[in-house]
C-alpha cells in the first residue's frame, strides 16, 4: 500500500486467534499502530430525544464484541467514560493469558468544556485558555487519573483531544473587534497549547505514554505549536477523515512531516447517506466487499490509520477484512472527487 513519506510499516502481523492479518504503521517515536482501531466513544451524543452521554450498556458489550472480532487496537478519551470500561475488559483478557504489549491503547485528554446539554463531566474537561489555569499540572494530572482508570500501567499513546474552546461569535460586533477578541483568545489558546504539550512531552519522556499526539489540529495550529517550542512534534493528529470529508491538504501536510494521519468517524457517523453512496456501492459490488470496507481500504491507501466503530461481531471481523484486496489509481480518483466538506464535528478551523 502507498503510504506517502511515512518512516516504514509493518505488514502481515496474524492474530492467529481471530484469524486476521493486521497491517501497522510506524510512528515518529519507533512504536507500530495498528492501520484499523476501534473507537470507543460510546453513547448518544446527538439524538435530543433519548438520553444524551454515555450507554454503558454498549461500552461493556462492544468492546468484548470488538475483541472477539480480532481487535488490540482501542480508542478512548477521558471525556468519554469509557477508560474503566476498557481497562476492566483488557484486564481480564490479561487474566486469560493475553500480554500487554498485545493491544494499543490510545486515550486522549483536553478536551474544552461540554455544552450544559450534554452531561459530561467537567472534571473530565478542560479549557485551556482559562485565566490563572496550571495547563500543565492539570493534563499531567488528568493523564494520572486516566492511568489509573485504564489500569494498564501505561498507554501507547496520548493526544490532546482539541487545540482549544472555538471562538464564540457575538451579535452586533464589529469586523474590528470579533479580530481583536480572536487575537486574544488565540494568544491563550497557544499559551495553554503549548503548556498542555509539554506535559505530553514530559509523558513521552517517562514513558506513561509510549507516543504523543493531537487531535483536531489544523497546519495553523501545528505551525504554531512548533514555533512555540515543541521539542517533540505530534506523531499522530486524528481528524475528521472520509471520503466526503477528505481533507486532502491536511493529509498531505500530515505525511510530508512524518506526522500520521489518523480518521475518526471514518463513516460519517452514519450521516449524509455515505454508506449509500452510489459510486462507494458500485467499487465495492467490483471488489466483493461492502460500502465501509471500501472507504477504510481507500484511507489505508492514503496513509491513514482508521477508527470504525460497531457494536456487531461481525461487522468487527469485517472492519477488519480490508488488507486483502486494493483499489487502483482510477478508483481511488472517483473516491476523492466525492469530497464536498461535509464535518460531523465541528471545523477545528474555528479555534484561534
Amino acid at each position: 500500500p502507498r503510504r506517502g513519506n511515512l518512516p516504514s510499516a509493518r505488514s502481515d502481523e496474524t492474530d492467529q486467534q481471530a484469524g486476521q492479518i493486521m497491517e501497522s504503521l510506524k510512528l515518529a517515536s519507533g512504536e507500530d499502530i495498528p492501520a484499523i482501531g476501534c473507537g470507543c466513544a460510546f453513547g448518544n451524543w446527538t439524538d435530543q430525544s433519548a438520553f444524551i452521554g454515555m450507554l454503558p450498556e454498549q461500552a461493556w458489550a462492544a468492546i468484548p464484541t470488538a475483541i472477539a472480532g480480532g481487535f488490540r487496537h482501542f480508542d478512548t478519551a477521558r471525556c468519554y467514560g469509557t477508560e474503566r470500561h476498557l481497562g476492566d475488559i483488557l484486564g481480564k483478557e490479561f487474566a486469560a493469558g493475553k500480554s500487554r504489549s498485545e493491544f494499543f491503547v490510545t486515550t486522549k485528554l483536553g478536551h474544552p468544556n461540554a455544552p450544559p446539554h450534554i452531561p459530561i463531566l467537567r472534571k473530565y474537561t478542560v479549557n485551556i485558555d482559562t485565566p490563572g489555569l496550571d495547563v500543565f499540572q492539570k493534563i499531567t494530572d488528568d493523564l494520572e487519573e486516566s492511568l489509573a482508570a485504564l489500569g494498564l500501567g501505561y498507554v501507547d499513546l496520548v493526544l490532546l483531544h482539541w487545540p482549544g474552546p472555538f471562538f464564540q461569535e457575538k451579535k452586533d460586533e464589529s469586523e474590528e473587534e470579533k479580530q481583536q477578541r480572536w487575537a486574544h483568545q488565540e494568544t491563550l489558546n497557544r499559551s495553554g497549547r503549548i503548556s498542555a504539550w509539554r506535559a505530553l512531552e514530559r509523558a513521552h519522556s517517562l514513558k506513561l505514554a509510549r507516543s504523543i499526539g493531537v487531535c483536531n489540529f489544523t497546519k495553523k495550529h501545528l505551525d504554531q505549536l512548533k514555533a512555540d517550542g515543541a521539542k517533540v512534534m505530534p506523531m499522530i493528529n486524528q481528524i475528521e477523515i472520509h471520503p466526503y470529508c477528505a481533507q486532502p491538504e491536511l493529509v498531505t501536510f500530515l505525511l510530508e512531516n512524518k506526522i500520521v494521519p489518523e480518521a475518526y468517524s471514518p463513516f460519517a457517523s452514519g450521516a449524509g447517506g455515505l454508506l449509500k453512496d452510489p459510486v462507494l456501492a458500485e467499487i465495492a459490488a467490483h471488489h466483493n466487499k461492502n460500502v465501509g470496507q471500501v472507504i477504510l481500504r481507500w484511507l489505508w491507501q492514503r496513509g491513514c490509520v482508521s477508527l470504525p466503530k460497531s457494536t456487531n461481531e461481525q461487522r468487527a471481523r469485517g472492519n477488519l477484512a480490508v488488507f486483502d484486496f486494493s483499489l487502483d489509481e482510477a478508483e481511488m480518483a472517483r473516491i476523492n472527487t466525492l469530497d464536498k466538506g461535509f464535518r460531523t464535528c465541528p471545523d477545528p478551523s474555528a479555534i484561534p
